[in-house]
């Protein structure tokens, strides 16, 4: 047994008309592992108070929050990292981060049961988090941004290669019972 617990801070969404995307907010994800208390994506400052409610009801400080990942740099994904003042902040190095990140290049294990896997397609440096957790998670990002992504079979619509996100969704799906899409809430793989 990990440890692990997974838990969503606040479910993402998108508000689409005629194709074009009006509004945005990611998904937000608290990982509670044996060393370390892991936030996935940090999403709009239209979720900052909802985020703040939601650590709260995990008897949590943002300053108790030890690592954030961001699945990418897209704004509604990382508008909130301020938040968290000791958490050291990683991305993957292919999304050109600035300083005050740890950049990594290659998949990572963070800690027992939880790895940060490369999923390229939406962005170059897109990252997903598998999390062994009693059910397998996987934590997207917008590697597999919405439930109808999966039950359509299509890549995000935002994409610099359409055959790597598909062949990102491909390894997503084939690890996880349950994902966690950047935009929108938890769904089951169907098996």
């Amino acid at each position: 047994m990990s440890g692990n617990i997974v838990e969503v801070l606040c479910n993402g969404s998108i508000r689409k008309e005629g194709g074009i995307v009006l509004e945005a907010h990611s998904s937000s994800s608290l990982i509670r592992s044996l060393n370390w208390n892991i936030v996935i994506d940090t999403s709009t400052l239209e979720h900052r108070d909802a985020l703040l409610a939601a650590l709260k009801r995990f008897d949590l400080d943002p300053s108790d929050v030890d690592i954030v990942v961001n699945t990418h740099l897209h704004h509604d994904h990382c508008s909130n990292n301020d938040l968290f003042p000791n958490a050291t902040m990683i991305v993957h190095s292919a999304e050109r981060p600035g300083s005050g990140y740890r950049k990594v290049d290659r998949n990572l294990n963070v800690s027992p049961g939880v790895r940060l896997v490369h999923t390229p397609g939406h962005t170059p440096g897109s990252m997903s988090v598998f999390v062994e957790a009693g059910l397998r998670y996987v934590i997207a990002g917008d590697a597999l941004p919405t439930y109808e992504n999966y039950l359509k079979w299509v890549p995000p619509g935002l994409n610099f290669d359409p055959d790597i996100a598909l062949s990102s969704m491909k390894e997503i799906v084939a690890f996880a019972d349950v994902v966690v899409p950047g935009h929108g809430v938890p769904f089951r793989i169907d098996r």
